[in-house]
């Protein structure tokens, strides 16, 4: 896993007049923007993958199934992805 790059603060200004710029560099490079409005934050701009990692976290559901997961990895009932397939595999197929 790479690491996240630093936030670059940008004024509103300079967001509105670069935007497309703004795109690729989210794009290509993954970074992240703190806009300001007169030298205060006001908004931040990030590409869709780090949006939805957040949205998860802060996600009910999403943070329940991750407490069943850990409690049953805990009691022992985790299963190996190697052996998850090897079971799968070895069904036969309904068509």
């Amino acid at each position: 896993m790479s690491a996240k790059p630093m936030p670059i603060t940008i004024p509103a200004a300079v967001a509105r007049t670069q935007f497309g710029s703004l795109l690729k560099q989210l794009e290509k490079k993954r970074a992240r923007f703190i806009i300001t409005k007169s030298g205060n934050p006001a908004a931040v701009l990030l590409d869709i993958e780090d949006f939805d990692d957040i949205v998860e976290e802060l996600d009910p559901t999403f943070q329940k199934s991750l407490k069943v997961a850990r409690a049953e990895y805990q009691a022992g009932k985790a299963v190996t992805l190697k052996d998850y397939l090897k079971q799968r595999l070895a069904r036969p197929r309904h068509r």
